[in-house]
């Protein structure tokens, strides 16, 4: 019984350290991405309500246009960064970015890109090193497993129904 306990124990090692390695293997796939085209990568899309940063031009028309709507009493409303409405008048920040000249928004378009990449490829190169790192070790502890169960007397690597003598065809 505790042969058994010992092959159970060696195989979970093994098969968990395999789908270390394959989960692993695909955040290494997606922080090369992240490396290869920061501003496109997908973590800058989460809490950020910035405008787009692919380009110059979208950056200023996204950045002058303000999202409205109309209330239930038909006044109109704009919403703000942070989530719910106020009303247009209270928002001086529609005005303040349409006189915004280009080479102020050229400015400000330049200084949150650098941002962004740099950002985008610390967290991807910390990503990188760490799953090579998570890899590595899978490795050593699945070779380390896998080797002891081989040499155990008791490892049998199919069971014994599965593997039958041959049997001989008579050719004559």
């Amino acid at each position: 019984m505790n042969n058994r306990i010992a092959q159970a124990y060696g195989y979970a090692v093994c098969f968990i350290t395999v789908i270390v390695m394959l989960v692993a293997i695909k955040s290494v796939v997606d922080s090369a991405f992240d490396l290869s085209d920061p501003i496109r990568a997908e973590s800058n899309r989460f809490g950020r309500d910035t405008p787009s940063l692919t380009s110059f031009e979208l950056y200023k028309i996204q950045s002058r246009r303000t999202p409205t709507f109309s209330s239930t009493d038909g006044s109109v409303m704009v919403a703000p960064a942070g989530g719910g409405s106020v009303p247009a008048k209270a928002t001086p920040a529609k005005a303040a970015a349409d006189t915004l000249s280009d080479t102020e928004l050229r400015r400000r378009y330049d200084a949150e890109r650098e941002g962004v990449i740099g950002n985008t490829r610390f967290s991807a190169t910390r990503s990188l090193v760490g799953n090579f790192l998570l890899i590595l070790l899978a490795a050593v502890l699945f070779v380390v497993h896998w080797r002891w169960l081989k040499k155990r007397s008791d490892f049998v690597p199919f069971p014994p129904s599965a593997t039958r003598p041959t049997e001989t065809t008579d050719t004559r």
